[in-house]
């Protein structure tokens, strides 16, 4: 019953920050804030999670890393994407968080995971709104796939960008960039 209401409650702060964007009365403040941190504490928010399916989640980001961002809109990207990962990676499966700097005014963050991969025709239309894309979990979890949507808009919102590369019965690895 836990499991359910964390679930629905995750669909219904998607659905309002997507209300929220859509409608524009959602602020958009970015400054210079520590994305090393956010990440921290995004991978502790979800451990209990992460340990009921012993998923091993590992954060492999050494030092601070600082980007240009709205940290309540990067944070909601941040929590769908590693939610996504335990929730589609097997019991004792891994998911590492990896940020590499990839030129000089811009970070790649990453999440992988050894999960159950998605096809080529459904990675076609995750961030395609309009498209039916939610599948259960490795452990039944819901998902609808909203949670891509507003992920891509908040990124797309910092002048960054957000895709994916996966294959199936492997397991996914989700980008995105921001400026720092």
């Amino acid at each position: 019953m836990h499991q359910t209401a964390s679930n629905l409650f995750i669909l219904l702060k998607n659905l309002l920050e997507w209300g929220q964007m859509q409608n524009g009365s959602m602020s958009f403040q970015p400054k210079i804030s520590s994305l090393s941190d956010l990440i921290v504490k995004n991978v502790e928010t979800l451990k209990e999670r992460s340990d009921q399916k012993g998923v091993i989640v590992i954060n492999t980001v050494s030092g601070p890393v600082d980007a240009y961002m709205d940290e309540k809109m990067i944070n909601s990207v941040l929590l769908n994407l590693l939610s996504n990962a335990i929730k589609f990676t097997h019991r004792s499966g891994t998911v590492i968080v990896k940020v590499n700097k990839t030129r000089e005014e811009v970070v790649e963050m990453s999440i992988t995971d050894t999960g159950v991969g998605i096809s080529e025709s459904e990675v076609e239309k995750l961030f395609k709104v309009g498209e039916k894309t939610g599948m259960k979990g490795t452990d039944g979890e819901l998902s609808t796939g909203l949670g891509l949507l507003l992920c891509k808009e908040f990124v797309e919102k910092h002048g960054g960008q957000i895709w994916v590369e996966s294959q199936e019965n492997i397991g996914s690895t989700f980008y995105f960039t921001l400026q720092v």
